[in-house]
């Protein structure tokens, strides 16, 4: 997945979050949709000029919607930690005076070790569509 693929899929899903409930369960039609809609070229793009990327089937999408609230979850548990601090590009910035309190971290916390040092460009995109599925 690029990420422009996990922007189009992730707005995709904000768009259609009426249709996840009362929760953030979407259902297959939706990823159906999503995979449907990736096929399509971007807005200012002709359907001559455009060139499809890879086919990304219902389950395919799922699985990235999945694997994104694993990754989002991750750094609200990073942010929601007394002293750490979170930066889009740089995440935690764990300096190396740091370092054992993000190890013992990272060790009951393992799908927050690749944010060590490294951010994630989707987090403001999952807040959003999290934040419209609180009650």
């Amino acid at each position: 997945w690029t990420v422009e693929e996990t922007t189009c899929l992730l707005e995709y899903l904000i768009a259609h979050h009426a249709e996840a409930g009362d929760g953030t369960g979407f259902k297959q039609s939706t990823f159906t949709g999503a995979s449907i809609h990736l096929q399509e070229p971007p807005e200012g793009v002709s359907k001559e000029n455009h060139v499809a990327g890879s086919v990304r089937d219902w389950q395919s999408c799922k699985n990235k919607w999945l694997n994104c609230k694993k990754k989002y979850a991750a750094i609200v548990d990073i942010k929601s930690q007394s002293g750490f601090s979170w930066d889009d590009k740089l995440s935690a910035n764990i300096s190396p005076a740091d370092a054992a309190h993000w190890m013992a971290f990272a060790k009951t916390h393992p799908d927050a070790k690749p944010f060590r040092n490294k951010g994630w460009e989707h987090f403001h995109e999952m807040d959003e569509l999290m934040f419209t599925q609180r009650p």
